[in-house]
């Protein structure tokens, strides 16, 4: 099984806590891509590349990929989507505003703030202000997950692995920055 992890990048940088605590999280369900998107993420790129248990990443450098819009973002993650079975990221506020879209436009539902990974198809989640803690089993084709980064520790590092710079999906002209 393949996972597209989408980093979470910031003015060309990479988060490094989060998107190490998702890598952590998404090893155990397969090779992971890491997707470092936005008008300059060649440093993030890189720095994801690090990160122990990434397997290749993908850099898309794009002027609309730069202000963190959740379509355009989302057009390219679709645009990907066909090579992995789980399209995950941390749980921070611009993957809760990818990957619902992501989700709606794969015709899949989205499991948000898995806390634990049972196996490929089965998560767990706090529901009740984090009272309880739900199973959810999903028999989607393509798995979209975020990842609560408080309930993974963060993966270590590694020798870099290979980057590969993509080219970005065609701007859905949904949004725009002004």
């Amino acid at each position: 099984m393949a996972v597209l992890l989408l980093a979470e990048v910031t003015g060309g940088e990479l988060s490094l806590d989060a998107t190490a605590k998702a890598v952590a999280a998404a090893s155990s369900l397969g090779d992971v891509t890491v997707l470092c998107a936005g008008a300059s993420a060649a440093a993030a790129g890189d720095a994801a590349a690090k990160i122990a248990g990434v397997s290749k990443v993908l850099v898309a450098e794009d002027a609309w990929l730069g202000h963190r819009l959740a379509e355009p973002t989302a057009a390219l993650i679709v645009s990907l989507a066909g090579d992995y079975e789980h399209i995950v990221a941390p749980a921070t506020t611009d993957a809760k505003n990818v990957l619902p879209r992501v989700a709606a436009l794969l015709d899949v539902m989205v499991i948000s703030d898995a806390s634990g990974v049972v196996d490929g198809s089965t998560f767990e989640r706090p529901i009740y202000a984090g009272n309880a803690v739900q199973t959810v089993k999903s028999s989607d084709t393509k798995k979209v997950i975020s990842f609560r980064t408080s309930t993974f520790d963060a993966a270590g590092e590694q020798a870099a692995a290979p980057i590969e710079t993509i080219g970005a999906a065609e701007n859905p002209g949904l949004s725009e920055w002004i």
